[in-house]
């Protein structure tokens, strides 16, 4: 239960395959440097990477790094309220008053917290739209999330990007269980400190 390739299929170690079918150069990564052939049985999560490996956040919004936060936040907040006697309800003795506000506290403490960590997430995304880096790259692999949804681990995609201070792999979450690129395929990604997203025609962010 501990393999990250839990719903992955077993591939070979870089000790197995050891040089590229195509052109016989050794092996760095899932493509070959030198020919550009995607090299199918080497495991992403096995590879020592030609280049630095940054791990990075994702910076696409949804539901459920904002939508859902803010809702569950929202609701724990709201019901705790009239129990903490911010809004008088019942003209209960104190020593009751007193409980009940023991009792709504964790409630309202769970409901700011969720609603902080929405607001965060999003001000994060904020600034990826706003003062991100495009950067072009080539998707290399991908590689099973700690993440799973519906009993099946969510992916990350490994994309080689050309920066400022050279080459580097990022290792971004996708949120979902598909593979949403191509291997070997060009894709533009916006980055700023380490939060990224994968531009798209459509929205651009």
């Amino acid at each position: 239960m501990d393999d990250i390739r839990l719903n992955n299929e077993r591939k070979m170690n870089p000790e197995q395959v050891r040089n590229c079918p195509k052109c016989g150069a050794t092996l760095l990564s899932e493509i070959c440097q030198f020919c550009g052939t995607y090299i199918g049985k080497v495991a992403t999560a096995d590879l020592t990477p030609e280049y630095p490996l940054v791990e990075c956040k994702s910076a696409r919004l949804n539901f459920w790094n904002v939508g859902f936060p803010l809702i569950f936040g929202s609701i724990f907040s709201l019901a705790s309220i009239p129990f903490l006697g911010i809004i008088p309800v019942t003209n209960e003795s104190s020593a009751s008053e007193g409980s009940m506000k023991l009792f709504a506290l964790p409630f309202l403490l769970i409901g700011l917290g969720s609603l902080l960590f929405a607001v965060y997430k999003l001000f994060r995304i904020l600034q990826v739209h706003t003062k991100g880096t495009v950067r072009s790259g080539v998707v290399y692999g991908y590689m099973d999330d700690t993440v799973a949804y519906n009993g099946v681990n969510g992916q990350k995609i490994k994309i080689l990007l050309d920066t400022a201070e050279g080459k580097k792999f990022i290792l971004l979450p996708l949120g979902t269980t598909s593979k949403t690129h191509e291997v070997n395929s060009a894709v533009d990604v916006k980055l700023y400190d380490k939060y990224a997203v994968i531009l798209t025609k459509k929205t651009n962010w």
